[in-house]
């Protein structure tokens, strides 16, 4: 009875084993089956546009297969630094940026004001802003506050000059990213990672 008793136990654990094996496989062809369908889609909201053309097949690839949004060859993701930005440090990602932008036939240029140990100020494009305050760097908010500032003013910039593509930050911190994207390819990107805040785009 004892042997019986064993062998029921052994058969229920290994039935219950392969319906949760069952369960996992078809919940990861369901994930994969959602994430080509995302890829697809960015790619017909022209995500691919501006990427390198000879290696459009392979950005392709990788694209629906593992939904890589974030190679240099797409000409959308650029690594920002908030401290480099906050400390005024711009040749670390300028040049990013406008490999970025030239294939819109946009250009950024940032100057820093002559007072700007004093005020903060610097200038985008003969635009001058401020990028934080005294009361930000004394809340020791002005990474973050320098990061959105500086953005927001560079996608009233891309705006005026008739792009469809704002910047939207990644990550914070040493981390930071900016990727320029149109409004639908941020809708199909928020729809991705809508379970991921952490890797989810937002507006400066």
């Amino acid at each position: 009875m004892r042997k019986i008793t064993l062998l029921f136990i052994l058969f229920f654990s290994i039935s219950c084993s392969q319906k949760r094996l069952n369960r996992e496989a078809d919940n990861t062809t369901y994930t994969d089956s959602i994430n080509k369908e995302l890829a697809e889609s960015l790619i017909e909201s022209n995500f691919l546009e501006f990427a390198d053309s000879s290696k459009y097949d392979f950005l392709k690839h990788k694209l629906i297969n593992s939904f890589d949004i974030y190679d240099d060859n797409i000409f959308k993701l650029a690594h920002i630094d908030a401290e480099e930005l906050a400390e005024f440090n711009f040749g670390f990602f300028i040049p990013a940026l406008n490999t970025i932008l030239k294939k819109r036939n946009f250009k950024l240029s940032v100057l820093l004001a002559e007072d700007y140990e004093i005020t903060h100020n610097i200038i985008i494009n003969g635009d001058k802003i401020r990028l934080y305050t005294d009361k930000d760097l004394k809340n020791e908010t002005f990474w973050d506050t320098g990061s959105r500032n500086f953005f927001k003013k560079v996608n009233e910039l891309i705006y005026n000059k008739g792009l469809n593509e704002k910047f939207y930050l990644l990550y914070e911190g040493n981390d930071l990213h900016a990727i320029l994207l149109s409004q639908n390819q941020f809708k199909i990107i928020e729809q991705k990672y809508k379970s991921n805040k952490n890797d989810l785009p937002y507006l400066p």
